[in-house]
């Protein structure tokens, strides 16, 4: 399954490093843990990183009722969003051609807010399990007031597309023979083992989820 590609999520640049498979994207939105917001306020244009959950063809994002981000994109019906995960940074022989490997996905989507505390619920529980999976089933979960005093949004993706570079330095064949040092330094993002709050019960051990996430991501997203 693809998305359909459109004016709008057509890679032109670099087009041989486009995707628009759906599982490809998918599989990149599951590993990253931010995303990055693009949107207007009061004429200007601005980008906040947020926490999200992915469900299907819909991403989950919070904010408080004030917030400006979420007020924005659902005065503007829509929104993109990038997320974009760092492999490597590539050194070159000249300077022109330093570069970085990585995997990047944006997505085109159509933004609505959750009113019912039913659809807030599933909208939070999306994105606490995106943080760990399991994890809404070991933590309280929002009472009235939390849920009040926070809006949710939900943004049905309408398109979207990838780009992957994972390639070597790429010196012109003039520069080969130059004495300079070239290659590429690998950058993961990786989980390191938890360690409790402070204030924790000494008793309580870590659970079985948070032990799960640390052993799946302990060498890389």
């Amino acid at each position: 399954m693809t998305y359909q590609k459109k004016e709008i999520n057509t890679i032109k640049r670099g087009a041989k490093r486009a995707s628009y498979d759906k599982e490809l994207i998918h599989g990149i939105l599951d590993a990253a843990n931010l995303c990055f917001v693009s949107f207007l306020f009061e004429g200007k244009a601005f980008v906040q990183p947020i926490s999200y959950g992915r469900k299907d063809e819909t991403l989950y994002m919070h904010g408080s009722l004030q917030n400006r981000m979420t007020t924005a994109i659902l005065e503007a019906d829509e929104v993109c969003i990038n997320v974009t995960l760092l492999d490597g940074m590539i050194l070159t022989r000249s300077a022109f051609h330093h570069s970085v490997n990585y995997r990047s996905v944006v997505i085109f989507g159509k933004a609505h807010e959750l009113k019912t505390n039913e659809e807030k619920l599933i909208g939070l529980e999306t994105i606490i399990n995106h943080f760990v999976p399991e994890r809404w089933n070991h933590c309280r979960k929002p009472n009235d007031n939390e849920l009040k005093a926070t809006r949710v949004i939900a943004i049905d993706i309408t398109t979207a597309s990838a780009k992957i570079k994972h390639t070597p330095p790429g010196d012109n064949v003039e520069d080969l023979d130059l004495d300079f040092w070239a290659g590429t330094f690998p950058i993961k993002t990786i989980c390191e083992m938890p360690f409790a709050d402070e204030k924790i019960n000494a008793s309580t051990p870590i659970p079985e989820h948070v032990l799960n996430y640390y052993k799946k991501y302990k060498n890389g997203f």
